[in-house]
């Protein structure tokens, strides 16, 4: 565990390359730390900030994504560590429902009434979990970018290597904690341009469409990139597979609440028909139970194509609703 920070004190980053590491904690009410960093225009009276919910397993450094077109738009970003990530405290029994109170605690910590969040991949759950439980007051717009939901759904189309681990994660996260360890944890305790060949040679392997890895290549090449990509999973990994585990135990169990619930007059869904991380017969299901939630399904995109390739479109959409 890390040691306790005083609430909002930057500490020291812990990767080597060249990009930096912002990283900021916060003391929350129960005594767990929360991570945190800030992207974006830093400071913007004209625009609400915008919370960002990174991929599984990944943290705050993800949000580089995104960092330089925020910056242009004038948008504050606010990225976050989950529970068992990066430097953010496990948390046992943590579900969909409790992410909301920490977002609430972190935004009046920072003074911020009202704000956006956008959440990617692994991150559209905790997105949708926000929409459930803040009020519109508070939560003015979400927006959810090539996002998993129920498994309940279904997985056809996905590749074998995620619904192996959905699988495992319903019945034992223990178990699902060891594989990831077994698999992704030397890679994720390796140095970046060892983690870059690796990539390479996943993305050479495995059935992804050809604008996904057109992406992959682009990411080995540009350091910020990397820093998104490979240093966000690291750091993310860098106390261990238990926060990763859970997660997607999360995602394959009840969520505690009905996409059919949720005020989706207050979120849009951008998603890949190419997509095989998760396939667009997912949303595609899940925009009929959001029937207020525009769709924006790109038919020439995969997983990570979307936001390489959209992220200006993406966050004037977002922005232009609040």
């Amino acid at each position: 565990m890390e040691p306790e920070a005083s609430a909002g004190a930057p500490q020291s980053a812990p990767t080597t390359h060249a990009w930096k590491d912002p990283v900021e904690s916060f003391i929350l009410k129960d005594g767990r730390t929360l991570g945190y960093a800030r992207y974006g225009k830093k400071t913007d009276p004209k625009t609400l900030p915008v919370f960002y919910f990174n991929g599984t397993p990944g943290c705050h450094l993800e949000a580089l994504l995104v960092d330089q077109v925020a910056e242009r738009l004038g948008i504050p970003i606010i990225s976050t560590d989950r529970p068992g990530f990066g430097r953010s405290t496990f948390h046992v029994g943590h579900n969909l429902l409790l992410w909301p109170q920490d977002v609430i605690e972190l935004a009046d910590h920072l003074d911020i009434p009202k704000f956006g969040v956008i959440g990617l991949s692994g991150g559209v759950p905790y997105a949708l979990g926000c929409l459930h439980s803040i009020p519109q007051e508070r939560l003015v717009a979400a927006t959810a970018v090539s996002g998993i939901y129920p498994t309940s759904l279904g997985t056809a189309g996905m590749m074998w290597q995620t619904r192996i681990l959905l699988w495992v994660a319903s019945y034992s996260t223990w178990v699902l904690e060891k594989l990831i360890a077994m698999t992704m944890g030397p890679v994720s305790r390796s140095e970046i341009k060892d983690m870059i060949k690796t990539m390479e040679a996943q993305s050479a392997a495995l059935p992804q469409p050809a604008i996904d890895k057109e992406c992959l290549k682009q990411i080995a090449k540009d350091d910020t990139l990397i820093g998104a990509y490979l240093g966000s999973m690291k750091e993310a990994l860098r106390p261990g597979a238990k926060g990763a585990a859970w997660e997607f135990g999360l995602f394959s169990t009840d969520w505690g609440f009905k996409l059919e619930d949720l005020d989706s007059s207050r979120l849009v869904i951008w998603h890949g028909s190419l997509d095989i991380n998760v396939p667009v017969g997912m949303p595609d299901k899940a925009s009929k139970l959001l029937p207020n939630a525009p769709y924006k399904r790109m038919d020439m995109d995969g997983h990570v194509s979307v936001i390489m390739r959209h992220t200006e479109d993406i966050l004037s959409n977002l922005v232009s609703r609040f």
